[in-house]
C-alpha cells in the first residue's frame, strides 16, 4: 500500500466515523453496510498486486498454511490465486487460520501476508 492509498482510506474512515454516533472511541463500532467505493478501490488494488505474485510463492504460501488446494503444474499464478480465494471464501476456519498465521520463518512473502490481512480484515 502506498501513502496516497492510505490517505484515501483514512479519509473514508473519518467520513464513516463522522456519520455515526458520537461515542467514546473504546465503544465505537463500525457496522458493515456493504463495501464502500474507497474500500472497493483499495481491495481491488491489493488484488491487482496479488495477481503479480510468482507461482512458486503461491505454492509455498499454500504449503505453509497446509491448505488442501490442488495446484497442477499447468496452473498459472492467477489460477492459483483464484483457487485460494475460492477456498477462503467457502471456509471460515481457513480465514481465521490465515488471520492468526505467522510467517516469520516461512518461505512465503511477508507482503503476501500483509495483503491478505488487509483483504480479510472486514470479512465476518
Amino acid at each position: 500500500m502506498k501513502t496516497h492509498e492510505l490517505a484515501k482510506a483514512l479519509r473514508a474512515l473519518a467520513f464513516v466515523l463522522e456519520k455515526g454516533p458520537n461515542t467514546q472511541v473504546e465503544n465505537a463500532r463500525i457496522a458493515p453496510e456493504g463495501i464502500s467505493g474507497a474500500q472497493l478501490a483499495i481491495s481491488l488494488s491489493t488484488l491487482t498486486e496479488l495477481s503479480r505474485v510468482d507461482k512458486q510463492q503461491w505454492i509455498a504460501f499454500i504449503k505453509d498454511l497446509a491448505f488442501p488446494i490442488d495446484v497442477r503444474p499447468r496452473d498459472a499464478s492467477r489460477d492459483i490465486l483464484g483457487k485460494l480465494l475460492a477456498y477462503l471464501e467457502s471456509n471460515t476456519t481457513a480465514r481465521e487460520q490465515l488471520k492468526k498465521a505467522s510467517f516469520k520463518e516461512s518461505q512465503a512473502s511477508p507482503e503476501l501476508m500483509r495483503a491478505f490481512s488487509s483483504l480479510l480484515k472486514d470479512i465476518p
